[in-house]
């Protein structure tokens, strides 16, 4: 079961970030608008995670996200020593999906990024993106997993466009994306901030879940 999961895990995160950072190396290749850059990164990840979660669902529960994971201990939906099945294998499908997706676009294996996402306002929205995935997820667990698919691609959806920090909700996917020089990327000095944040959103989720959705 753990070699599945880990596998499942992998592979799936590994595709979510080159979704994330292939597609927005793409949108910045071909266009200066950033509007129609986050569009079409917007787009492609919905679509991306919709595909993802439905496959892998099955597999691995197709978490894709420490956080996830942790909350799906702390509601003890999964027992704690799978903790260190599912955090590595995301953290390390991550980082294999951003080494793939600058490499097909002939940058760097590893970049360190340049781009500021700093600021109060980008550390709140970023709690709220974590709070709203992770409650999202659990009250739609009891549904079919195309609904939990649809539910998670279309929320992370919008949440590029209500959010400041353009909703990562992932630290998995935030420590990958300190590794592309793209439009995607983020500058490792706010790399933290971005996981303080999440863990934030998460453990609030966790607590309103247990109260809301659990008795």
């Amino acid at each position: 079961m753990k070699n599945r999961i880990f596998i499942g895990e992998f592979i799936g995160s590994c595709f979510l970030v080159m979704i994330i950072v292939g597609s927005g190396i793409m949108a910045e290749n071909l266009t200066n608008d950033n509007a129609l850059r986050l569009t079409a990164n917007t787009l492609a990840t919905g679509a991306g995670l919709f595909v993802l979660i439905t496959a892998f669902a099955e597999i691995s529960g197709a978490h894709f996200n420490p956080f996830v994971s942790l909350a799906m201990y702390l509601t003890k939906k999964i027992k704690g020593k799978l903790l260190i099945t599912y955090i590595p294998a995301q953290i390390l499908g991550c980082l294999l999906g951003v080494m793939l997706a600058n490499l097909f676009f002939e940058h760097n294996i590893i970049e360190l990024s340049t781009k500021s996402r700093g600021g109060f306002h980008i550390f709140l929205a970023e709690i709220v993106a974590t709070f709203g995935l992770i409650f999202i997820i659990f009250a739609t667990l009891k549904d079919s997993k195309t609904t939990i698919a649809a539910c998670v691609a279309t929320y992370i959806t919008a949440g590029y466009w209500f959010t400041s920090s353009t909703s990562f909700a992932n630290p998995a996917v935030a420590i990958a994306r300190t590794f592309t020089e793209s439009f995607t990327g983020i500058n490792y000095l706010n790399t933290p901030t971005y996981i303080i944040a999440e863990l934030i959103g998460a453990l609030i989720a966790v607590l309103l879940i247990k109260k809301l959705l659990l008795k």
